[in-house]
């Protein structure tokens, strides 16, 4: 962790860069708003959520079994992929009401779809072992034409997610998370972020053991990352990171972690030396997902300038953490400040009944939030009135 006078100097800047009423840990218990045609399983009764003062929450979609990662079309359109169904779906709101107005199939019996962006107007696809673009051409919200253009993917293993995102130079940019805890990976496309200027895969980025999330800046165009830690080394060790994802670098794993931390069972100081340490470390086991920039979002500046990070949430540590919205000051293309909490509430008691997984800044400059347990999308809008 930051020695203390290093962390109070982040606070400090941090308090100068965003309206008081809205940095540190002054979330107001707020309900979330939820649609009546919504108002079932978890959903059945009351939800009671923490949030920044002047944020509204509210259900946007809901009975979407293993919400994942979403894009935006132009047009507004969301999409959302559901890996556990093997299906993309498409929430549409044509009334403009801030709620789906149905949940559509936009393509069915993909394997694990996962990471979704938009090139040139059409969906490009992350499956657990390849990539793909669906087209569709009747303005029904279905997908007719599918093309494969790449199958040099690893496939499968500890873990299967892949993300996907097109970068300023129109290639595509994917991480693929390693197959185990801590080991020495035999496909060097494994813990790695890829570059796919046409069907074969180039290391861009190595030693990111599961990089969920990744995002380029959309000011810098620089390549951003949250990683996620090894376990079995206790509750806090090693810190969650978030890395400026430059080609070429090595970014520890498997045998280094945090600032250059030898990892016990497998690293060393020498092999350490010429990794790429985090920019900033979050709570170990809060499993960072989805991140987001906040350009475009109807917020106030120092919250519009921010990164946002969904916290999916631990499942090995003795006391759970994350299931949150966390947010990371930015300012010049660079974090200004810790992480402080955007919207919590998922964590009742010790138990979950949601957990966040992506979030994206929607046409109409709300933030939207997928949620895998709990099955749903949403919607976050600043009012100015807490």
């Amino acid at each position: 962790m930051l020695p203390r006078l290093a962390h109070i100097s982040l606070l400090l800047l941090a308090a100068l860069l965003l309206p008081s009423s809205l940095y540190g840990e002054t979330l107001a218990t707020v309900r979330l708003d939820v649609p009546d045609k919504f108002r079932k399983g978890v959903f059945s009764h009351e939800r009671a959520i923490k949030a920044l003062p002047g944020l509204k929450v509210s259900v946007y979609a809901a009975g979407v079994p293993g919400a994942r990662f979403m894009a935006i079309r132009d047009d507004g359109v969301i999409f959302l992929s559901s890996p556990s169904e093997g299906n993309v779906l498409a929430l549409p709101d044509r009334d403009g009401d801030g709620v789906a107005d149905e949940v559509v199939v936009f393509a069915r019996n993909l394997k694990r779809p996962h990471g979704l962006a938009f090139r040139d107007g059409t969906l490009v696809v992350a499956e657990t072992g390849s990539i793909i673009a669906l087209e569709e051409t009747k303005g029904n919200l279905k997908a007719d034409v599918k093309r494969i253009l790449s199958q040099d993917v690893p496939a499968g293993g500890g873990h299967w997610t892949r993300t996907v995102v097109v970068g300023p130079d129109g290639a595509l940019y994917l991480s693929a998370g390693s197959s185990c805890n801590a080991c020495l990976e035999a496909d060097r496309r494994r813990a790695a972020v890829l570059r796919f200027t046409d069907s074969k895969a180039e290391i861009f980025a190595t030693g990111l053991r599961n990089s969920v999330g990744i995002e380029f800046h959309p000011e810098t165009g620089e390549l951003w990352g949250v990683d996620n830690g090894r376990d079995s080394l206790g509750d806090d060790v090693p810190p969650e990171e978030l890395n400026l994802i430059k080609e070429g670098g090595d970014y520890g794993w498997p045998f280094c972690y945090g600032e250059r931390v030898p990892d016990p069972e497998l690293g060393s100081p020498e092999r350490c030396r010429d990794t790429v340490p985090p920019v900033a470390r979050m709570q170990a086991h809060s499993a960072p997902l989805g991140i987001a920039f906040g350009h475009g979002l109807d917020f106030p500046k120092g919250l519009s300038e921010a990164l946002f990070i969904a916290f999916h949430g631990s499942w090995d540590r003795e006391i759970p953490t994350g299931y949150k919205l966390v947010a990371i000051p930015f300012r010049n293309g660079r974090p200004s400040g810790p992480p402080f909490d955007i919207v919590t509430g998922w964590l009742v008691r010790g138990e979950a009944w949601g957990r966040p997984v992506d979030a994206v800044v929607g046409k109409d400059g709300a933030l939207y939030l997928s949620d895998d347990r709990a099955g749903a999308v949403y919607r976050i809008t600043y009012s100015g009135k807490p």
